[in-house]
């Protein structure tokens, strides 16, 4: 009775290395090894309720913490992504610093003392809503070679200024000519 107590104790919190998903399925399971051991597949450790869902693929080579309640091995739940020498902790990590970082270089970086939000993509981005959309702040900037708005531009209550021409379909309103001759009112 005493090696099956000392055995299921020892196997409540394993530390161990995930070895393969079964994520492609569309299924949060995985298998752990543990020592020498291979786990059954288990359950990984997901954020997900009637409100929010989270999905982060589950990657074989992820550091992991297998945890059975009743101490059989086969029978736990895994709690991954515990940071390695191989998996470190993203560059500007800090007390206040929130980053999320992926394999392609795209960042979100949140920095609560700066009050700050900066995103870094790697390729193109994009805002899609099924309602209006609102950006409210001091200053903007954009930084681009082409911006294309693709609607009608309604309403301008403050000044524009432009450091470059400016012109439409009928022509130059820069310098106020026009390339069918019609005049301007």
């Amino acid at each position: 009775m005493v090696p099956e107590i000392l055995r299921r104790i020892s196997n409540i919190a394993r530390f161990g290395t995930i070895t393969e998903t079964k994520s492609a399925d569309g299924k949060a399971l995985a298998r752990v090894r543990v020592g020498e051991r291979v786990t059954d597949f288990l359950p990984v450790m997901s954020f997900s309720n009637s409100f929010r869902r989270h999905w982060i693929p589950i990657r074989p080579g992820e550091q992991a913490l297998v945890v059975s309640p009743f101490g059989e091995a086969d029978s736990g739940i895994i709690f991954r992504g515990i940071f390695n020498r191989s998996q470190k902790e993203p560059s500007g990590s800090g007390d206040t610093t929130e980053i999320i970082e992926w394999e392609d270089g795209t960042r979100i970086t949140i920095d609560t003392a700066a009050k700050t939000i900066k995103i870094d993509a790697s390729g193109s981005a994009s805002v899609v809503a099924a309602g209006p959309v609102s950006i409210t702040c001091a200053n903007a900037t954009i930084a681009a070679d082409t911006v294309t708005i693709d609607a009608a531009v309604t309403d301008i209550t403050g000044d524009l200024s432009v450091g470059g021409g400016i012109t439409d379909a009928r022509g130059d309103l820069t310098n106020f000519s026009t390339t069918d001759g019609a005049g301007r009112a």
